[in-house]
């Protein structure tokens, strides 16, 4: 079964097309037919505006109407679209949704972070397989916006919760100076863990199994194995040691904005923000110790894709476009 997932996020805007097979009625194996993405950066000044701006919006609507069609041309037969905390956050976020969904033709899906903190768990989880089918883990997806915590035992979601910590929005909050000052780091690190120590306190003190998602996940688990190029089948379930993790975190940060940006794994449009992200991912591992960080490529656009085909399964009405 052909389907596709658009994740509208706050820094990035991603497509992925899979065939996904059936199991008793709900999605089982995702097998990856293509994928991309393209910076966007609705989250850009949304926290002292409060509102996502117009250009920005029409360009996130662009973005889509390209990958529906790109979609479509691929085979396929049933579209999910879901956005995240700019959208859910901003007072304008239901008119940027409605800007989206004209320029594309789909129906756009706000989630909640209950929703999307149980779609990037199911995914991570399922895709790492057997490490992780019986394992009592956490994982948790560094957006732009929010940070999504979950733990859980093998594919059962126990408690989550949607941090308001994203490399967007605490680079513009603490984040001026290139590199970053020692103070704004400080200041960075004192706020993020106030926020983790009071929004995770009944999570586990620690796990088997510690899985990150999201760009900087990626960054970083790319800079441990020495890539190049951004390789999916080369760093999907790489641990990432604890002894190494805070090397690779103050080479980020330690980094000037230029230096950041001729690396082939950051580029651009994250080179500005990697380094809040990486201080989170830190701050994060120091919460839940283990063994080290396994990275996951397989975040909330495989958690929407596997909910396309699953409405696909269940038949026309489950998956009619809405109004």
């Amino acid at each position: 079964m052909r389907v596709a997932a658009i994740d509208i996020g706050t820094n990035s805007i991603r497509l992925l097309v899979a065939d996904v097979s059936e199991q008793a009625g709900a999605a089982g194996v995702v097998e990856t037919v293509a994928r991309a993405g393209e910076v966007c950066r609705l989250g850009r000044g949304l926290g002292q505006a409060g509102t996502i701006e117009e250009g920005l919006a029409q360009r996130a609507g662009s973005l889509a109407a390209e990958f529906a069609r790109r979609a479509r041309s691929l085979g396929a037969r049933h579209i999910v679209v879901g956005a995240t905390a700019a959208i859910r956050d901003a007072r304008n976020g239901p008119e940027v949704a409605a800007i989206v969904g004209r320029r594309s033709g789909l129906r756009v899906r706000v989630l909640t972070g209950d929703d999307e903190a149980r779609l990037v768990y199911r995914s991570v989880v399922l895709g790492l397989g057997r490490a992780a089918a019986r394992s009592a883990c956490v994982v948790f997806d560094i957006g732009g916006g929010s940070t999504e915590v979950v733990s859980g035992v093998g594919p059962t979601v126990g408690r989550w919760t949607s941090l308001p910590l994203g490399a967007v929005s605490l680079t513009e909050r603490h984040l001026r100076s290139d590199p970053p000052a020692s103070h704004e780091v400080e200041d960075l690190q004192s706020d993020a863990t106030r926020v983790i120590m009071h929004q995770c306190a009944l999570m586990p003190d620690r796990v088997p199994l510690l899985a990150g998602v999201g760009g900087t996940v990626t960054v970083l688990a790319s800079l441990d194995r020495e890539l190049e190029t951004y390789e999916p089948s080369q760093i999907e379930g790489w641990c990432i040691r604890r002894e190494r993790l805070q090397g690779l975190v103050d080479r980020l940060v330690q980094a000037r904005h230029d230096e950041r940006k001729v690396l082939p794994i950051v580029g651009e449009g994250r080179a500005d923000i990697v380094a809040a992200g990486a201080l989170v991912v830190a701050l994060l591992v120091e919460r839940f110790p283990s063994a080290g960080l396994v990275c996951s490529t397989q975040g909330l656009r495989y958690g929407l894709v596997r909910m396309a085909a699953e409405e696909l399964f269940a038949g026309p009405e489950a998956s009619a476009p809405e109004a």
